[in-house]
Formats: structure tokens, sequence, C-alpha cells
């Protein structure tokens, strides 16, 4: 049987990429845990979940960027399903997919899985939703009530019938200020609700200070489990053995030619401890080693992170000394050099947390019959160079960007960060170092809204998206930049009649 309008109109409002095994965009690198790692942490969150609904009824993961909190939370929704014994509902957070760093798909996607999970759920979704036609445009605790709350309190029979239900909620840091807000806030106020369901929440984050104060509150601390997710030497030595053996494998030379077993166990401890514990620190090393680019082969690449290593008082993370020790490795040698000031400018251009290149120009001079689409025009509008070059100039920086693949649209996106961290590191000067800062993330979004708006007032040109909710990015970001600019970019869409 065809679903209802009702449920077809919830259906086009869910995120499907923030769902556990939901298709990703090309720039989500996350995966799951390394076979044979974070075993401790797995069994004790089947433990919890066998637990049935008990005092705590949130289990709340914390840790720093790069310990692998998302990997564990997709590797435990996986092992639910696959032991049939539940059916996680989950949203995995992504600070550059619009569809879910906010709240706004964030109630109809998890509805629309617990209408999947439990058929009972659809009649009273679907009369909330015929009831008040914008609802899906509602606010967040409006959405929450109508669209998840009362459904599950009117099937109360059905959902019990069900067992167990774990909702999961990753990278919550991840949101935007506006939706962290209203989550934390929601949070007791829906576990109050469902107190009498077999509802319990897996949320996992980095320990800011707004977070952490929300689940040390009286209202959820007497309810919540945090854990620590912490550093595991053995769980690094599993993981590099395994990656080198691989290369090994397919490279069996490396042993030959340096008489022994490569790296030497000397340098993979090395490495270990470097690690600190934090898989993001092999993670980007191995990466490097393995992608043999730009003249430059395994060795040498191990030299350059085996440099890293070295200790730097100016540097506080091991993490900052190995993306500082890539970067130099292939940066121009003339720090003064005009090659120089291009390579950090683009480095800051491509972390910046919205592609550049997705956008689509649009020429409707009145002497053209037909439109005519350029997608590379903002990219040499920002770049000031081509698609090509840019991603020549990035090659040998593997494992700081992702593998060029080409896009549904059979056009190649601008390099993608492999990891969040990195963006963190380019915008900090305390980080990266005067020599390798270029600007703020906020002043760098004013320089490239200022060559749109220069691009505009020169050419007869369009800059046109799917929506106007999908600006690529520039328009949701608008509170970043100052008021002046923002200012200039709404007259801008405005008087350019934007759909």
């Amino acid at each position: 049987m065809p679903p209802s309008s009702e449920m077809a109109t919830l259906r086009n409002m869910v995120a499907t990429s923030a769902i556990h095994d939901g298709e990703r965009d090309d720039e989500d690198y996350t995966g799951e845990c390394h076979p044979g790692t974070r075993e401790k942490y797995l069994e004790d969150l089947m433990a919890w979940a066998d637990n049935g609904p008990s005092d705590n009824r949130v289990e709340w993961v914390n840790a720093v960027a790069g310990a692998g909190k998302t990997a564990l939370l997709r590797t435990f929704c996986t092992m639910l399903e696959e032991q049939g014994r539940f059916h996680p509902i989950s949203f995995f957070v992504w600070k550059n997919d619009n569809k879910r760093n906010t709240l706004r798909q964030f109630a109809a996607t998890i509805a629309y899985q617990l209408s999947r999970h439990t058929s009972a759920l659809v009649p009273p979704i679907e009369k909330a939703i015929n009831d008040d036609p914008l609802l899906l445009q509602s606010t967040f605790k409006k959405q929450m009530e109508k669209l998840i709350i009362r459904p599950l309190l009117d099937s109360c029979d059905a959902v019990n019938s069900k067992g167990h239900i774990i909702i999961v909620v990753d990278g919550l840091d991840e949101l935007d200020a506006k939706g962290q807000t209203e989550f934390l806030a929601f949070l007791p106020i829906l576990l109050s609700r469902l107190s009498s369901l077999p509802i319990s929440l897996l949320v996992s984050s980095r320990p800011e200070a707004k977070i952490v104060g929300a689940f040390q509150h009286p209202k959820l601390a007497s309810i919540t489990r945090p854990t620590r997710l912490g550093s595991s030497d053995e769980d690094i030595w599993t993981f590099l053995n395994d990656k080198f053996d691989e290369i090994n494998l397919q490279f069996p030379d490396l042993e030959q030619k340096h008489g022994g077993k490569w790296p030497s166990y000397e340098q993979r401890a090395i490495m270990v401890k470097q690690s600190s514990g934090l898989f993001i620190w092999p993670t980007v090393a191995i990466n490097y080693i393995d992608r043999v680019e730009k003249g430059l082969g395994h060795s040498e690449r191990l030299e350059h992170v085996l440099s890293s290593t070295e200790p730097k008082p100016w540097v506080a993370s091991p993490l900052d000394n190995l993306y500082r020790a890539i970067l130099e490795a292939h940066a121009p040698e003339d720090r003064s050099s005009f090659e120089f000031f291009c390579f950090k400018r683009r480095l800051a251009l491509l972390c910046l947390p919205v592609n550049l290149g997705n956008f689509v120009w649009k020429d409707k001079s009145p002497h053209r019959r037909k439109s005519v689409d350029w997608t590379e025009i903002p990219i040499r509008v920002v770049f000031e160079e081509t698609l090509d070059d840019i991603w020549d100039s990035v090659a040998g920086l593997a494992s700081l960007f992702l593998p060029r693949t080409p896009s549904s649209s059979g056009e190649s996106p601008t390099p993608a960060i492999s990891h969040r961290s990195l963006r963190d590191f380019t915008f900090s000067r305390a980080r990266c170092g005067k020599d390798l800062y270029y600007s703020s993330e906020q002043d760098l979004y004013t320089e490239v809204v200022c060559k749109y708006i220069d691009y505009f007032n020169t050419r007869h040109a369009y800059l046109v998206s799917c929506s106007r909710a999908e600006y690529g990015g520039i328009y949701s970001r608008l509170q970043s930049l100052s008021r002046d600019a923002q200012k200039w970019v709404e007259s801008l869409f405005n008087a350019r009649a934007i759909s």
C-alpha cells in the first residue's frame, strides 16, 4: 500500500544522511570502529541496552575531537541491528550538512524512523500533520510534541510490546548554537513525558562547557550515566599493525628494502605514544603514509610523520604537531613569497564549512536567449585559480583532504578536509602558528562575500541554488559575519530574486 500523503510529506522532510546507515555525501568520512578496537566500550553499551530502561535512561559518551565517538556509535547501531534485539533510532549530526547541523529536520527524521519501528504510530502522526499542514515548518518544541511525544503516548501499548527503544544522537556539539540550546532545554521535558515508556537515549559530544553544564543539572544528572571515551594504546597498536600489514602486503619491497619489519617496532612505538590514545592521529598518519603522490615514497612520508614526534615547546597538541609537519613538508620554502601566501589562503578557504564549488552561476544577460551555467565560476571568483589547480596543489597533502571523487552531477567538488580538527587548527593562530595562519573564520567569510558582491556588481550574473534554504551554506552562515556584511548580502540576495 502506498504511503498516505501525510507520511509522504513526513518522508520528504527526513534527513536521510543523519540515519546511521543512510546514504551520506562524499565529505562525510566517518566510519565504524576498526575491528578489534573499542571492544570494552561496545560491550558496556550493549550491557546498558540489554538492561532496558533503567535509572540511567541517558548514556552520554563524551570525548575530545578525534577520540572516535562517531565510529563507536555507528558500530553500536550496527551491532544492535545485526543481533536483532533492538532497532536503533538515530540522528547523526554533521556540521557541514545543512540537513543535519540544525534541528529543522530532527523531529521528522526521528518520527519517521519510529513509525517504521512501530506501525501503530502512523495514524496519530498522520492526524497531527493533517490537522496542522504547517507542522513541519513549526518550532522544534511543537514538532517534538505533536510528531513524537503525543503519538508515543497515544500508542503506549504497542510501543511497550516492541521492547527497548534506543534513540541515538551523535555529535550534539556540531549542532548550531540555537539547536544545542533548544535540544538541551527540551531533553528533560522529553524524558519526563516519556518516563512510562521503554525509551532510552544515547548521546555523544565533545565535553563543551554548555553541554557539560546541562548534563550536570539535577534534572539530567540523576538519570544520566556519563562515559568518558578514554585512550587505549592497545587499540592504537592493533590499528597501526593491521594498517601497516596491509601496506606491506601490497608493497612487499618495503620490508626487503629495510631488511626487516617496516616500520620497525621502535618506530611504531613512537607513533603509539604520540597518538595519546586518539584515533585521529594514527588515522591521519597512516592515510598520509599510504597515499604515495608527488614523488614521495612510503619511507619519505613516514619520516615526515616521525619528525612531528619531536617535542616542540610551542605546540600543545600532538595532532597539531602532525598537521604542521605535513604542511611544512609541502608548503613553499620561502615563507615571505606570494606562493606561500596563496598556499595558506587556499588552505583556509578549503577549511570553511561550506563547499564553495557547489554554487551555480547563471548568466541572464538580455542578449542571451538561454541561460548558461558555469560551475567553476565561483571557484575562480573566490580562489582566483581553476579547480584542477586547486586539486593539484593539495595532492601532496594526502590524508588532510579526502580523495577526489566525481559528484553525482559529474563535476568534481573542491577538496574536502578529512577531519574537523584541521579546521580548528587552521583558524587558530595559537595552534597553527603565525606563519601558517591566514585569518579568522569570520573575517574569511566576509572576504568571500565581498568577492561575490564585487562579481555581482561588475557582471550580469545571478547566483542560483536548489532552494533559498540551500545557498551552499553562505546564507546560513550570515550570523558569522559583521552586521554590515549581513546587510549587504541580505540586500544582494533580495535584489537578485533568488529562488
